[in-house]
């Protein structure tokens, strides 16, 4: 840090982690609360460039000395976290979860865990939740800064200095906006997308000192301390990182550039700035316990609770792990560094033995694994239609069933394959693509679970086009079955794409629209002679189902109205109520069966998740393979499907 101490930028730092912290609670107004984490990188970037000029203009950098400060400075905090949470790990977590668990901690000590989590989820997606490391990806973004940033400015010539910062950050916004548009996840968690907001910080800190431009940008503060307050409440973008992470970092920037006074309000947030780093650390494994215990959304006392708990540890892990260490802890650096080493791989090696230790007889694993149906050959990405059906997509040489649709489709495959016998079946099925001819769905922003682009929503027109032109060849085939969850298409969250001609229109997600486009494919595969029928989604619920049967099996800690498994019929009637208004315009506008699991799996008031022990879920709504099997038999499934085409 500078040598002036300036309890301003601390101010910064505990408005910023209290934005995080109330949008991980999620407080009401905080709808865009994560973009504390925007705050944060633009003011380490302008600490640790101020830092680094000032000692290379001094002729004292030294880049041993610089790591070893860092990892002082942030490793032991860290450290005790990751040790305290893998400690908790078994008592909370699945065995997948446990499984991910190991490559987390391995992503955080290495600092790597933005690409673990590229891989492993959506920062916005509910499985987010179930990640108790989840928050170190900022942390390794920053210190993958640290990496490269002290040699370019050693390396680098001090008139190009400023020249070369900006013309990288200008280049990393380019390929933030181009990758943001495609791969929102790998915008989120990478450097090279993320750089040019903690080069928004390094230009501050190498622009020219000058008292003119100082006095000029303090008439700004005020403008930069709304945005800083009301673009979290109330974003204007629809991706992030976009619009509303530039208007914070220009917020920041402008406040860092133009400090204030020190006044009450000033200090008052400093003192929480003072523990931002221990508070960051703690309250994001604290609620993601928390939420486990209750599967869904605990009571607001209990998250209340969580955050209060979150603060106190924070205190403690501040008062007796940051201050030693940063005052300079009486230990050599040789001795410091070689221990720091040591807990490094102890920590690495600790979620093994946790998997170990814990382990079931079940494989848990086996039976969670992601439902393909016949296999991924079967599942065709963005891009790349179908051009005939691969010969691994059927069960026999002359197929009479077609299973069209996404990844629901895909699950009634094992069971509809095991049942339907020598009339044998295929399978063309796209993840998250609606069946319908001329329209899909696509999500509004970025955020909105899941996440399909509008370049989606064209590739799955295309997609169901070239089922539809398949179809034409396949004269065996005479019966198609369509499934979906037929959620996103009538959601508030996103958007229809609808084709007329050559051109695509966008208009808001409605039950007439999604319906049209159904109503268009029964249309169009009745033409060609075959028969239609529309398989509705098995119940859902708001819960991992898997997840919560296989913490039931193993005894895990569950509470709430949820920790029987079940799930409640009024919950899914009003979570699923415009996809079952859909479902019912397409029985009556199309003239087409809808076959529902629900009169064999509910009652009243609630739905099996399992039978005789054997999980029928694989998540949260998709069925297990062995679901799939299970429920197929008992209820004859294939010569249902069959006997209700029309």
């Amino acid at each position: 840090m500078p040598r002036e101490f300036r309890s301003d930028i601390q101010a910064l730092r505990g408005l910023a982690v209290l934005l995080v912290v109330l949008y991980h609670a999620r407080v009401e107004p905080f709808a865009a609360g994560y973009l504390g984490v925007d705050i944060f990188f633009v003011i380490s970037g302008f600490l640790i460039t101020g830092l680094i000029k000032t000692q290379l203009e001094q002729s004292r950098f030294s880049f041993w000395e610089f790591y070893y400060r860092r990892a002082k400075r942030l490793l032991p905090a860290a450290y005790v976290v990751i040790a305290l949470t893998t400690i908790a790990a078994p008592f909370f977590l699945s065995d997948v979860g446990l499984r991910e668990f190991r490559t987390q901690v391995l992503g955080a000590l290495t600092f790597t865990a933005g690409i673990v989590f590229w891989f492993q989820s959506d920062y916005f997606g509910g499985a987010a939740e179930t990640k108790p490391l989840l928050h170190f990806w900022s942390l390794a973004v920053e210190e993958q800064y640290y990496l490269l940033l002290p040699a370019f400015l050693a390396l680098t010539p001090k008139r190009w200095w400023l020249t070369g910062v900006s013309s990288l950050l200008v280049a990393s916004v380019v390929l933030c906006l181009y990758v943001a548009s495609r791969d929102p996840s790998a915008a989120f968690y990478l450097l090279p997308t993320r750089f040019w907001e903690i080069a928004i910080g390094s230009f501050g800190a190498l622009l020219p000192a000058s008292s003119r431009v100082a006095a000029k940008l303090a008439a700004l503060r005020l403008p930069a301390l709304a945005l800083l307050l009301v673009i979290p409440i109330a974003p204007v973008g629809s991706q992030h990182p976009g619009v509303d992470a530039a208007l914070v970092g220009l917020g920041t920037l402008i406040l860092l550039l133009a400090p204030s006074g020190n006044n009450v309000a000033v200090r008052g947030m400093a003192r929480i700035g003072d523990i931002s780093y221990a508070l960051y650390l703690i309250h994001w494994p604290v609620l993601v316990y928390v939420r486990a215990v209750w599967l869904a959304e605990p009571p607001a006392l209990a998250i209340y609770a969580a955050v209060a708990f979150s603060f106190v540890a924070s205190l403690a892990l501040h008062r007796f792990v940051e201050e030693p260490f940063r005052q300079g802890l009486v230990m050599s650096r040789r001795r410091m560094a070689s221990g720091l080493l040591a807990v490094s791989v102890i920590l690495g090696f600790a979620p093994s033995l946790a998997i170990a230790e814990t382990q079931s007889k079940v494989d848990f694993a086996e039976i969670r694994r992601i439902n393909y149906g016949l296999g991924t050959a079967c599942v065709f990405s963005a891009g790349s239609p179908p051009q005939g059906i691969p010969k691994d997509c059927q069960t026999t040489d002359r197929p009479q069933l077609l299973v069209w649709g996404d990844s629901f489709a895909m699950a009634l495959v094992p069971g509809l394959a095991k049942t339907v016998g020598e009339a044998g079946l295929v399978q063309l099925t796209m993840s998250g693509c609606l069946p319908a001819i001329g329209v899909a769905a696509y999500s509004k922003s970025s955020t909105t679970i899941p996440y399909y682009p509008r370049a989606f929503g064209k590739d799955c027109i295309r997609f169901n086009d070239s089922v539809l032109a398949i179809l034409k060849n396949q004269p065996e085939v005479s019966t198609v079955v369509i499934s979906s969850p037929f959620a996103t298409a009538v959601s508030k969250d996103f958007m229809l794409l609808k084709r007329s001609n050559d051109t695509f229109a966008e208009v808001e997600a409605s039950v007439d629209g999604a319906a049209e486009g159904i109503k268009s494919l029964v249309e169009a595969v009745r033409a060609l002679g075959k028969r239609v029928v529309v398989v509705a989604p098995p119940p859902v619920a708001s819960f991992d189902i898997a997840d919560c049967l296989e913490r039931k099996a193993r005894g895990g800690v569950m509470l709430g109205r949820y920790s029987d498994c079940k799930i409640h019929v009024s919950d899914y009637r009003h979570m699923r109520s415009r996809t079952l208004e859909l479902l019912n315009q397409v029985a009556s506008k199309a003239d087409v069966e809808v076959v529902s699991y629900q009169d064999y799996l509910c009652d009243d008031t609630t739905c099996k998740t399992e039978i005789d022990g054997k999980f029928l879920y694989r998540d949260s709504g998709h069925l297990s393979y062995e679901g799939s099997e299970i429920i197929a038999g008992k209820t004859r499934l294939a010569e249902t499907l069959i006997r209700a085409a029309r």
